[in-house]
């Protein structure tokens, strides 16, 4: 027996979303454990002092300058709970088109910080940012994931 090709198709497109859900929460989760090991404020205002204030767009660079350095505390409390809660959401499949936004935000944010084009081969954030777009639209949760549970009983929540 085999699948006409439609079948096929989307079943391998949903399988690629599974995948690319998993890998950035993976990525995510990773990047937050470090961060939990330690005080990562002095680290963030090091960074934002030094490399995102010489090479962040100059509208992002007042932002970092004003608000997010005399609040360095509470922006680095937020990047690592954002990272950690968003991986953990995004490996299980729960809340994963919300997740996949907060995943979005700070890959952007990261990008704009860093002063980096999307193209640049170092971009890393905006190869992640396209991941973290694509399982949004894709509500990648709804496959293999907690979501699909919660679909069924509230299949109008987007969220889900």
């Amino acid at each position: 027996m085999s699948l006409p090709g439609e079948i096929l198709q989307g079943i391998l497109a949903r399988a690629a979303l599974v995948l690319l859900r998993v890998y950035l929460g993976i990525v995510f989760l990773f990047a937050a454990i470090p961060k939990l090991q330690g005080d990562f404020a002095p680290g963030m205002a090091g960074f934002l002092q030094g490399k995102a204030m010489d090479q962040s767009y100059p509208f992002y660079r007042d932002f970092l300058h004003d608000i997010v350095l005399p609040n360095v505390h509470l922006f680095a409390g937020l990047v690592t709970w954002g990272e950690l809660l968003g991986g953990v959401l995004l490996i299980l499949g729960l809340m994963t088109r919300l997740s996949a936004a907060v995943a979005l935000l700070l890959m952007v944010n990261y990008m704009l910080a860093k002063g980096a084009w999307p193209g640049m081969p170092s971009s890393n954030d905006a190869a992640f940012a396209v991941m973290a777009l694509a399982v949004m639209i894709g509500a990648a949760g709804r496959t293999l994931g907690v979501d699909s549970l919660l679909a069924k009983r509230w299949p109008r929540s987007p969220f889900w």
